[in-house]
């Protein structure tokens, strides 16, 4: 397979890394010190981001898009998570509501291009997360209109969604079979923001919801009734091949920090470069996060194939575990002043704890790459 970045793509990505040495990096101590940056902040620089042509990059062009592929995307992921911030270019619109109609689309899918509306994808729920069959969250038709009633936790970007991308059971007897997606405008009566849930991670506040009686038309079905499944599991595997992007600027970012430090740091009349401590755990993160590159790179050229999901499932899990261990060495390598505020990997360590939980838990990763390979049906 060919990795290979075409001269065109390295002038972008090059592009993406001035703007955020320019525009980020200079707001960094103030987000290791806040532990986010403000919604005022954040708009800002997702304007700056558009006048310099960053908007709208994996849209397709007859939509108004740049239309990049899932690869260049991870490129472009990878460079921007070198930053803690988990900051992203605007005008991208879910996978999930690629699949509207004509009139949804103008409804939903344009206006997130144009930046006029945003979404939220509302899967997880206080007793379920990867399990399709076990949602509770329920949605009855009533005439034109269907009455939803239920709970989501850990959901983000409500805060600033206008819209919900919202899973809930139609036919309970079928189980994973029985989920229905539907578009739920936020000001619809019945649903509720009930609350903000504080985690260890920096620049990310997931919330609760709740709906009580909450009527959605019949229109804002998204896909067919029962057919939720197809499109979670869309969503779901390309969310995967972007966190594993994700890692690798976090694990880049962090082991060249290491590097100049211990070329800096002394002990004893040398620098810890020399040690040969240091260098294992140099050597050991060079040659994992390169590993990890290398799948993340392949899950990407393999989207929109039928290889994708398993190829997805292996990505994100060596990548999660890969920059979990390599932010650990590197604040290591650093000793106390990597556990401070002073330097952002105390924060990469503490985010990458969640990937290794969202978009599926590692060991939910691990069953269903084993089930593939074995040939072990879904309910094995």
């Amino acid at each position: 397979m060919d990795f290979e970045i075409p001269e065109e793509l390295k002038e972008f990505i090059d592009g993406v890394r001035r703007f955020r040495e320019r525009e980020m990096m200079p707001l960094e101590r103030e987000f290791l010190l806040n532990g986010d940056w403000d919604l005022q902040t954040r708009l800002a620089l997702e304007e700056k981001a558009r006048k310099a042509g960053f908007w709208a990059l994996d849209v397709p062009v007859e939509d108004g898009g740049q239309g990049m592929d899932e690869f260049a995307m991870c490129l472009v992921a990878e460079e921007l998570y070198k930053h803690p911030a988990m900051f992203e270019f605007g005008g991208s619109p879910e996978p999930a509501l690629r699949l509207c109609n004509e009139e949804q689309k103008k409804r939903y899918y344009y206006p997130v291009i144009a930046g006029e509306r945003r979404s939220a994808y509302a899967f997880t729920e206080p007793d379920t997360g990867s399990d399709f069959a076990r949602i509770r969250t329920t949605a009855v038709r009533d005439g034109d209109e269907w009455v939803i009633n239920g709970r989501k936790t850990f959901i983000s970007h409500v805060d600033r969604a206008d819209f919900l991308i919202l899973f809930a059971s139609t036919d309970p007897s079928a189980g994973a079979r029985g989920v229905t997606c539907f578009l739920v405008d936020k000001s619809t009566p019945g649903f509720e923001v009930s609350r903000p849930i504080p985690t260890m991670g920096d620049g990310w506040t997931p919330y609760e919801l709740s709906f009580n009686n909450c009527r959605v038309p019949h229109e804002n079905v998204l896909g067919e009734v029962n057919k939720g499944f197809a499109i979670a599991d869309l969503q779901l595997t390309h969310g995967r091949i972007r966190i594993g992007a994700y890692q690798l600027g976090i694990a880049q970012r962090c082991l060249e920090l290491a590097i100049d430090w211990a070329k800096k740091r002394h002990t004893w009349g040398k620098p810890i470069a020399t040690r040969q401590a240091i260098q294992w755990m140099i050597a050991d993160s060079h040659v994992e996060l390169e590993a990890a590159r290398m799948l993340v790179y392949r899950a990407a050229k393999s989207y929109g194939t039928e290889r994708a999901r398993h190829e997805a499932f292996v990505a994100k899990l060596y990548a999660t575990e890969m920059a979990q261990r390599v932010t650990d060495r590197c604040l290591q390598i650093f000793g106390g002043l990597g556990y401070t505020k002073e330097l952002p990997i105390q924060s990469f360590y503490r985010q990458v704890r969640v990937w290794r939980i969202g978009h599926g838990t590692a060991e939910v990763h691990r069953w269903m790459i084993a089930r593939r390979l074995l040939g072990l049906k879904s309910d094995s």
